[in-house]
């Protein structure tokens, strides 16, 4: 599938088995890159890169069915609840680049792995907020090396979440030595910075998304793909669009809903197409509430109020997508149904009456004594949606002011300003895009990692919430799946009633994505899905879609 944020990779379940040879093409998304250093990433482009170059410990095979695989590690046991003891993959090779050379794995890779995520220091001993998985990695009390081939892990307490956490997207484990060298350039985007025992090696890369993977001889389990190559398309729906019409890309997933219908009509027979979430939740963006103006709710709350979710879905997609509260509606099993949802404040049917108290609250609050207001758009999300005059026109219209002007900013921009809690902390800005991308099928640890006042991702949302920690201390040592949806259900309510307690979500966007019929892909869900892509789609040069593929 394609890197753009928010696609899975096309549509069905996995082949029984495939013909190897020959390069899928995509579109990547365009230079939305952060960090290639794994543990301190969270950019999906830099999430579908680490999909297909470096293995997890172990990894989710089947969303669907919510099956867990070996990766690095071959297999696993729980001796007692308290207990991890990992077996690692047997003939596991890095690729063969420097100063790694392509040596064979040792336990002691993964186990430097979970002690540099848990310690979320750098090599010099300096703290480091963009460890973003630290909070999570706080249950674990110790990590040894019985043998070459095991790691065993003590938890500090009985955790139902600790094996989901090995598997999430940024879990790619790389060589210790390569980590040492590269921590301080790794920001400097280079494919020689890329390496892991995953199915695919990066072997070009230039920041404006040109991208070259291939296959790795010597990976362990599935893959039939030469190669994948992919070049910027994102942001530029007609040459996407002629990209895919000519077979120079495979798949497609058309922004404008008049044209998805029109080709959808035109290929009949010739494409397939996957419905999906898209993984990255659109909100809101987010906000430092520990400082004026934003931890006066009667502006936050304002600002929560005045974003009409529904008109936001119609006019960036074309109707497709749906209102999400705090835990997205890809986790549905662990958040509120829309019925009760539609009964928060920000989500009402009646939109008019969320309008009204907006404008109310916003005068309370002190709003027009705030002067201009700054919403940060990310330059990719505008490219895609033209978002920001939209927004710019909802929020001064239904809040009866002219203060809000957009400013477009490149991600890392907005994503350093959050970590510097510059969202509020005196300034009166805010900003709107996608959040970082689903990572697991359940929100129990996210919640945990992102609402708890202690955590270090807290800190850049610090928003008081009564009795948040203590609820959010039980559910992670719940070990009872329904009481543990009771408990993320209350949590959601909770975080509604704040305005979002430091996150704004705003709607999950639904994604058609058109594939080509000489193409299969692996299955499709709303998150990244890139390793299984990497693994499991393959070309069929005898299906009659393929005459006219560029050589």
């Amino acid at each position: 599938g394609s890197a753009t944020p928010g696609t899975g990779s096309p549509t069905a379940a996995p082949t029984a088995q495939g013909k190897k040879g020959g390069f899928a093409r995509g579109s990547s998304s365009n230079a939305t890159y952060d960090t290639f250093d794994a543990s301190r990433s969270r950019f999906t482009p830099v999430a579908t890169i680490i999909g297909r170059t470096m293995q997890r410990a172990i990894f989710w095979d089947s969303f669907k069915e919510g099956r867990l695989a070996g990766g690095f590690a071959e297999k696993w046991e729980q001796p007692d609840p308290q207990t991890v003891v990992l077996k690692l993959r047997k003939n596991n090779f890095f690729h063969n680049k420097p100063p790694v050379n392509g040596r064979q794995t040792k336990a002691s890779d993964l186990q430097f792995h979970i002690e540099r995520n848990k310690a979320g220091v750098r090599q010099d001993g300096t703290e480091d907020p963009n460890f973003y998985r630290k909070g999570e990695y706080q249950i674990v009390d110790s990590v040894t090396s019985p043998d070459a081939e095991t790691v065993q892990i003590k938890l500090k307490q009985p955790s139902p979440l600790f094996l989901n956490l090995l598997a999430q997207s940024y879990e790619g484990i790389g060589a210790p030595e390569a980590i040492k060298e590269f921590e301080k350039d790794y920001a400097n985007f280079d494919q020689r910075l890329i390496i892991g025992t995953g199915p695919m090696i990066l072997t070009e890369f230039s920041s404006e998304g040109r991208l070259k993977f291939q296959r790795f001889d010597k990976f362990t389990g599935t893959g039939y793909l030469d190669g994948i190559q992919e070049v910027p398309l994102f942001t530029d729906a007609q040459a996407a669009q002629a990209a895919f019409e000519q077979k120079q890309i495979d798949s497609h997933a058309p922004s404008n809903v008049q044209v998805l219908n029109e080709m959808r009509e035109r290929l009949k027979g010739k494409i397939s197409e996957s419905t999906n979430f898209s993984a990255n939740p659109i909100i809101a963006g987010s906000y430092f509430g520990g400082a004026e103006p934003w931890n006066n709710p009667n502006l936050i709350g304002a600002y929560f109020r005045a974003i009409d979710r529904r008109q936001v879905i119609q006019q960036l997609h074309g109707g497709r997508g749906a209102i999400s509260g705090s835990i997205p509606p890809s986790q549905g099993a662990f958040g509120l149904t829309e019925k009760e949802l539609i009964t928060f404040p920000g989500y009402f049917q009646e939109v008019d009456k969320d309008i009204a108290e907006a404008k109310k609250m916003w005068e309370a609050g002190g709003g027009p004594a705030l002067g201009e207001v700054t919403l940060d758009i990310p330059d990719i999300f505008e490219g895609a949606y033209q978002a920001s005059a939209i927004l710019v026109a909802m929020l001064n219209k239904n809040l009866g002011t002219s203060q809000f002007k957009a400013k477009i900013e490149p991600y890392s921009t907005i994503t350093s300003k959050i970590v510097q809690q510059k969202y509020g902390g005196g300034n009166a800005n805010l900003w709107f895009g996608w959040d970082t991308e689903v990572l697991d099928p359940e929100p129990t640890a996210f919640l945990m990692s992102n609402y708890s006042s202690t955590t270090t991702l807290n800190k850049q949302f610090s928003v008081k919430i009564p009795g948040m920690d203590e609820l959010l201390a039980k559910v992670g040592v719940e070990l009872s799946i329904d009481k543990r949806k009771e408990m993320t259900r209350e949590v959601e309510r909770m975080l509604l009633k704040s305005y979002g307690g430091g996150r704004i979500y705003s709607h999950l966007q639904i994604t058609n994505t058109l594939v080509w019929n000489y193409y299969h892909g692996s299955e499709s869900a709303p998150f990244s899905t890139a390793h299984l892509g990497a693994m499991y789609n393959w070309i069929d040069p005898a299906d009659p879609t393929y005459q006219g593929r560029p050589a």
